[in-house]
């Protein structure tokens, strides 16, 4: 396979498998969240070891008969373990792998089953497969189990586009949960996951162009150091996010047997059980001032660590009857709400001028000064900045 002799291609494979063998580690010895990340260290060893099939057979040569044995399953472990990792870091639980999740791995066994046998068969019908280009009849069964995997491939497409859409759509809804349970989300939104996996379905399409003439020995469609720049930047982001990015409900996971209930919650299905919930406008009136009463002469908003849970304890309403009334009679999520109230009374310290805008953020519950400056956009239009501005005109 002469296309590993590329020595800029060489050098981005090493670097690949360097990187991962430094950020593997990093990621299992860490004491918080293993159980999590397992997944994560799961989709980089084998998206790092198919990828890096090119620089393994520069070192080993014999290795190149046994390339697609080796691609396949691999290649179709990498995304059900990302889908793992997504469902492990947006869990109101603390995650644990469970047999439910098995049926993920079932694509992989059969690949698994057809590279054994793609192994077994004769070294001489593997070099007529993969690298002799005036290759000798082969036998049906070796034809069928090279159909067959290359079956597998085309099944590994099907996957790779159903998990994207699945782990996006789990993104999107993850976050809405997040601004109906909580005041203060800095660092747990998970976006750059989401431009990472648009990234990698990207990197997918690509790597499907180079993968069956790569193993077949056949032209590239493109220079090869495209798709080994594009998978280094990949893994790069992956590990560099993966180390830092901690569960999104760490420190406030919810109680598994109200999660039972809650699991997979949206905005349709919440809708429908506020119907079933038989709060009346009177009720949903009554429960609005309540809130707001709250509000006003606690000063609950100024809580960093206010979440609808504790809103639900100091007002003695249930968190449903809570997120009904504020999604259907406030007309805003708990985030925004709670946002709302805060740059309501910072704005008063916003135009004085007398502290810093960090303190000003810190002071009325913020937790980030970045998180501060995008609701007081939202709410007004304008920056601390401009607004102060104009007030002062």
């Amino acid at each position: 396979m002469e296309y590993a002799h590329n020595l800029t291609t060489f050098a981005l494979l090493i670097a690949t498998m360097g990187m991962l063998s430094l950020s593997i580690p990093v990621l299992l010895l860490g004491a918080a969240n293993r159980s999590a990340k397992v997944p994560l260290v799961s989709f980089l060893l084998f998206s790092g070891l198919a990828n890096g099939l090119p620089a393994l057979i520069e070192f080993y040569p014999p290795l190149e008969l046994y390339g697609l044995a080796i691609f396949l399953p691999c290649y179709l472990l990498v995304p059900a373990s990302l889908w793992l990792y997504v469902q492990a870091i947006t869990s109101p639980i603390p995650w644990r792998f469970s047999k439910p999740q098995i049926k993920h791995f079932v694509p992989a066994c059969l690949a698994l089953m057809v590279s054994s046998m793609l192994v077994a068969l004769p070294r001489e019908t593997l070099a007529n497969l993969f690298i002799n280009d005036n290759a000798s009849p082969i036998s049906f069964e070796a034809e069928l189990i090279v159909l067959c995997a290359f079956a597998l491939l085309v099944l590994w497409v099907l996957l790779s586009a159903m998990y994207v859409i699945k782990i996006l759509l789990k993104l999107t809804r993850y976050r809405i949960r997040l601004k109906e349970l909580f005041a203060n989300n800095e660092q747990r939104e998970l976006l750059w996951l989401s431009w990472v996996v648009l990234v990698l379905a990207i990197t997918w399409l690509v790597s499907l162009l180079y993968s069956i003439p790569l193993l077949t020995n056949q032209a590239l469609p493109l220079p090869i150091e495209i798709i080994g720049f594009m998978h280094f930047c990949l893994l790069w982001l992956m590990s560099l996010f993966g180390i830092k990015q901690q569960p999104g409900f760490e420190g406030r996971y919810l109680k598994p047997e109200k999660d039972t209930q809650q699991t997979q919650v949206d905005n349709e299905t919440l809708a429908k059980k506020y119907q079933k919930s038989g709060l009346g406008d009177q009720q949903l009136q009554r429960i609005a001032d309540k809130v707001e009463n709250a509000m006003s002469s606690k000063k609950l908003y100024l809580d960093p660590s206010l979440s609808l849970m504790k809103l639900a304890s100091e007002t003695q309403v249930s968190a449903n009857y809570l997120s009904q009334v504020l999604n259907e009679h406030i007309g805003k999520s708990f985030f925004d709400y709670i946002n709302s109230l805060r740059i309501q009374h910072a704005i008063p310290e916003v135009v004085a001028a007398e502290k810093t805008i960090l303190d000003i953020a810190m002071d009325t519950g913020f937790n980030a000064r970045s998180s501060f400056y995008k609701a007081f956009k939202n709410e007004t239009g304008l920056t601390p900045s401009e607004y102060r501005i104009q007030k002062s005109m």
